[in-house]
Parts: structure tokens; sequence; C-alpha cells
């Protein structure tokens, strides 16, 4: 994640919905040892575990304290309702990309509003739609201990199509290619708050995982294939958002290969 200013503020989670502890700016060196139940909080952002949304190592993350139960592995099933894979309609699959065997079937919907182009591989960046958030976030402002993201707040959706544009297959864990977004001018250390809703990642035609669970997790992404996923976040347009796509490899073991770890990056400004 990209810091735009000399610094930027830590917040804190709200667990169960009760918002706690606004934590103090990490702008002044005189505060560092009041620092330490913040930094705490936002500790092992690099975490190489096999979760979707995996920070990059110069990133703290929040951990959700509400998270969705894990998509099934359905095949081409995408009607079955309830599975975090299943949440756009599998009518939204464009025939101009091959969809990874493991993948729904890809959705392109939005406007594109930027291309990340990365070493052996590309993510189309769309704009969906812009709805209000159903309920607060999980992250507190430091100063008025109010959410960041608050119930009845603009947040806009974006979908990301993902292609191998090598000649050759990667193996990749269930972390797959991920993408943040923050914006140029953000300034909490944290990455931007994103509303967890099965129902409204539907109603916006987009899923919000780009894949099932396999067992061994080794998803292997062949050359020309694709795979859709996205996500949402406060919706703003005075400020450029940076899109941070990072594909990491993983061995036959589905160990993660952290030297051969690609980063690729673009701009954009929502309309």
């Amino acid at each position: 994640m990209r810091m735009t200013r000399a610094s930027r503020r830590v917040v804190t989670a709200a667990v169960g919905g009760v918002l706690a502890l606004g934590l103090v700016a990490c702008s002044s060196d005189d505060d560092e040892s009041d620092d330490t139940t913040s930094e705490e909080s936002v500790d092992d952002a690099e975490s190489e575990g096999d979760e979707p949304d995996a920070d990059d190592a110069d990133d703290a993350e929040i951990e959700e304290v509400d998270d969705e139960d894990e998509p099934e592995d359905d095949g081409d099933d995408a009607d079955d309702e309830g599975d975090e894979g299943d949440d756009a309609d599998a009518s939204a699959g464009d025939g101009d990309y091959v969809a990874a065997e493991w993948a729904e079937p890809v959705s392109v919907n939005g406007d594109q509003i930027a291309t990340i182009e990365g070493d052996g591989f590309e993510v189309e960046v769309y704009q969906v739609g812009v709805t209000e958030s159903p309920k607060d976030g999980m992250l507190a402002d430091p100063d008025t201990n109010e959410p960041i993201l608050a119930e009845g707040d603009e947040i806009v959706f974006v979908n990301f199509v993902v292609t191998n544009t090598s000649d050759e297959p990667v193996d990749l864990s269930s972390s797959l290619v991920n993408v943040d977004a923050t914006y140029e001018d953000w300034e909490y250390l944290q990455g931007m708050d994103s509303i967890t809703d099965n129902d409204l990642y539907a109603e916006m035609e987009v899923y919000s995982s780009g894949a099932g669970y396999l067992d061994p997790p080794i998803y292997t992404f062949g050359p020309g294939e694709s795979f859709s996923y996205g996500t949402n976040f406060m919706y703003k347009t005075d400020s450029p958002v940076i899109f941070d796509a990072t594909l990491t490899p993983v061995d036959e073991e589905g160990e993660l290969i952290s030297d051969e770890r690609r980063e690729a990056s673009a701009e954009a400004t929502l309309s």
C-alpha cells in the first residue's frame, strides 16, 4: 500500500459491531510507547496463509471477526444459494474469456477503469456500481471513535478480471492474485474497510471470491485462462485509487514461493 502522506493514523477493529478503542495517531514520535496496544492489533500483515485477502508485506491487516463461510467447490453449479463463489449469476459469464476449471464463469460487468499489467498476468478493473452500506464497517476513527465506513454511507463495487497472459501454467494458493485498492489520500495505516454481505454481492453481480475450496489448495492457472472476483469500499471521486496486484506462486506442496512473487499497479479515478 502506498503512503502518500508523511504520517498515517492507526485505527482499531470494532468487535461484534461495537466500536472500541479510538487509537492514537502514529504521526508523533513521542507517542510510540503508547501505541503498543494498537500495533498488536495490526501485526503480521503478510501472513503466508491461504486467506484470499492477504495484504502486501508493508501493509497492516485487520482480521474480519464475522467472516462468511468458505465457498464450496460446486463446479459449474453457479445457481446454488449461500456459497460465496456463487454470488454472481452464471449468465454473467463472458464468451471472450476461458474460465479456469476451478473458477466460476467469468463475470464482466461495469465500466473498465484500469488495466494492471503484470509479469505473465493481467487484471482488468471495472467500476460496477454504487450503493449504500447496510451496516457499519469494522474500523473506527481514532479521534472520534466513530466508524470510518458507517451504515448508509455510499460504497462502490469494483470487479477484477484476472488473466494468465504467459505461455505457461502457474500454481497459485487460495489467495490467487490478490488486488488491494487504496485511495491515494488514505490517511490510515490499515487498508480500506469493506462490507461482507453475500446478498449485496449477488445484487451487484460480483463474486466475493475467485474460486471454491480445493484439497490440496493448489490452483493451477493455465495460459489464457481467467477468473473474476470483486470487492467494495468507501465511495469517493476526489482522490485516485491505487490498485496493487500481487501474484505469488506455490510449489508442489502448496508452499508459497516468495522469491517468485510478482507485483504490479495501476491508478484510476472513480466516476
